[in-house]
């Protein structure tokens, strides 16, 4: 620490969880430690200024169900809007076919209605908080469960389109249809869900949050080892003039457990941590945008099985109607092929799709963010499998020893969402400040 006081606690990574964690802890009056192996707060949300564009590389949506991320974005002085254009209005393309409405036949379409039931019906009656405690011992995938139903393959792949290729980054053969009853629950219910957007961009809640926090963040600081003893825990970290050592009471990690294994934890996590932290199941994700010269009609929202899922106007500020820029978020099977081809091959291909679905000119410029090839993310974010919320769900935001677990994988109901990053942040804070018993005080934002 250079001499500086050695905190009470290190929160590693400065994604929303972490930040969220840090603010609740230092209103607690602790000393807080951020460090944060990339040069940006963020994690896997991020935020780029294309020209008068906003364009978020992670992150977008604000659902109206999510009250932990709508009361962190007040909080911040943030401001969310409206947004009208939402997957339930939009137009359809699959196999390279268009249409105005979700393509099933009546029979998979009363299959889809059951399916929404009974998302509802596994959810009901159930504390998000532990719903992990009454996960069914013949837990299905929800390809199992639309098959089991009577849906044919050209409906499941339907249904694929929208949950996963535009949604849950991995295939439905890969998602637990219980979990996924969680997911939806916590959005409100079947239907619901990206409902608003941040002005600005969901990216700068975090470049908010950081500049409150100061210099009590640390920047290109990645954590390489984490030993425990009975006294404190200590936890070593780079940066660029070479390895230091923070020692602390506790330590809130707020990092995807893709990256775990990069760190080396003195004793090792036991058993079921470990096997949570290399066995949980993360998908793939690109976000794209394609910024134009001038107003294009982007005002359909598009949905495809194509490696670039669903399409939706850009936020241009300027523009009262229409946009200069469009958005692309794909996921699920459609992308892994497409993430194997060079960088300017992918923009290629993606521009000529792109141009067979929108009546656009060639576009003046385009950005990609693959996240699977992202170090500190690889992947996604976390997708329960069926079976893994009964084996890893007391872990999902648990701790071992002094090492208590924030991020989006905290909250084992739904932990793929920035409402989840936040709410499992603030949870981990508190649950740490409660085991220091650690004054109250009043926060007082660093300003600059």
């Amino acid at each position: 620490m250079g001499g500086a006081r050695d905190p009470d606690v290190v929160v590693v990574g400065a994604g929303l969880s972490g930040l969220a964690a840090a603010r609740e802890l230092v209103r607690a009056g602790l000393e807080v430690l951020v460090l944060e192996a990339r040069d940006r707060p963020g994690g896997r949300t991020g935020v780029v200024d294309l020209d008068g564009l906003v364009f978020d590389t992670g992150g977008e949506w604000v659902d109206a169900a999510h009250e932990e991320l709508r009361s962190f974005i007040s909080d911040l002085g943030i401001e969310i809007y409206p947004h009208g254009r939402r997957k339930a209005d939009a137009r359809w393309h699959l196999h390279g076919e268009t249409t105005g409405e979700m393509p099933l036949s009546e029979k998979d379409a009363r299959v889809y209605g059951r399916m929404n039931e009974a998302l509802l019906e596994a959810a009901a009656g159930h504390d998000p908080q532990t719903y992990w405690r009454d996960a069914p011992e013949d837990d299905v995938s929800v390809a199992a469960w639309l098959r089991g139903a009577g849906m044919g393959e050209e409906g499941v792949h339907a249904v694929e389109t929208l949950i996963s290729t535009c949604g849950s980054t991995v295939p439905p053969e890969r998602m637990s249809f219980y979990a996924y009853a969680a997911k939806v629950a916590t959005r409100g219910g079947p239907g619901r869900g990206n409902e608003y957007r941040v002005r600005g961009g969901a990216g700068g809640i975090a470049r908010t949050a950081a500049r409150e926090l100061g210099d009590r963040v640390r920047y290109a600081a990645p954590v390489t080892d984490v030993a425990q003893d009975r006294g404190g825990i200590e936890v070593r970290f780079m940066t660029e003039a070479g390895p230091r050592l923070a020692r602390a009471r506790r330590v809130v990690m707020a990092v995807p457990f893709t990256v775990y294994p990069t760190i080396r934890f003195h004793p090792e996590p036991p058993p079921t941590f470990r096997r949570m932290f290399s066995g949980a199941t993360y998908g793939v994700v690109r976000k794209m945008a394609f910024v134009f010269d001038e107003v294009v009609d982007a005002s359909r929202f598009t949905l495809t099985d194509t490696p670039l899922g669903y399409l939706s106007a850009a936020q241009d500020p300027e523009t009262a109607e229409g946009s200069r820029g469009i958005i692309s978020f794909a996921s699920g099977r459609p992308l892994l092929a497409e993430l194997g081809l060079p960088a300017e091959k992918r923009k290629e291909r993606a521009v000529g799709l792109l141009r067979r679905l929108y009546d656009v000119p060639e576009p003046a410029r385009v950005v990609e963010k693959a996240w699977a090839h992202d170090y500190w993310t690889r992947g996604s974010y976390m997708i329960l499998a069926p079976g893994d919320l009964a084996l890893f769900g007391k872990a999902m935001g648990g701790a071992f020893g002094h090492v208590r677990l924030a991020g989006a994988e905290a909250v084992p109901a739904a932990p793929s969402f920035m409402n989840s990053a936040v709410k499992g942040g603030i949870q981990a804070a508190r649950a740490v400040a409660d085991e220091l018993e650690a004054r109250a005080s009043t926060f007082v934002p660093v300003q600059g």
